[in-house]
């Protein structure tokens, strides 16, 4: 099971109430949490919902405007994204089989990932305008762009990590 934390005007989208309770990832559950926002693309009525997995930023893209239509279509493109970026089987394997186990919904509750959603937003946005049609914006390459996305990080020495380096140091990726 899965939690996402979905921006506000993504559940009025949706028509759905988060829930009060958080509930706690599966056993070696490392995909759990989840923030969701809707983007726009500059085709009149055409969204897309954007997960970003915390901690790590991940990026998963599904054309759509909301929760439950897009979530089986998440499911298939996390498992299709965690393939192309040579992420273990066994890890693939549970991932996405707790994925699609369920999911709650709740508010969300972290300024900082919300920040980063916010820039990738705008570059995402921005990206959308050089396609030539909704049906013709190819999220996978947008994904890509994002798994070399470099943040902010604290704890290492010059202050920032790429996406990728969080699964690296997890030891989920085929090296």
């Amino acid at each position: 099971m899965i939690i996402v934390h979905a921006v506000q005007k993504l559940l009025n989208i949706s028509r759905l109430k988060p829930a009060l309770f958080i509930s706690k990832p599966g056993d070696g559950q490392e995909m759990h949490s989840w923030y969701a926002r809707l983007i726009a693309t500059g085709f009149t009525g055409k969204f897309l919902v954007m997960y970003v997995h915390e901690p790590s930023l991940l990026l998963v893209l599904t054309k759509g405007k909301t929760i439950r239509g897009t979530l089986p279509e998440f499911c298939n493109r996390l498992e299709t994204l965690l393939k192309r970026h040579q992420f273990k089987e066994a890890f693939i394997e549970r991932e996405t089989a707790l994925a699609k186990e369920g999911y709650v919904v709740s508010k969300t509750n972290s300024k900082s990932i919300l920040g980063s959603m916010n820039a990738i937003t705008e570059n995402i946005e921005i990206t959308c305008r050089d396609f030539e049609s909704y049906e013709d914006i190819d999220t996978g390459y947008i994904e890509d762009i994002y798994t070399d996305w470099l943040t902010r990080d604290t704890s290492r020495p010059y202050g920032y990590r790429h996406t990728m380096d969080f699964w690296k140091e997890k030891d989920a990726l085929k090296l």
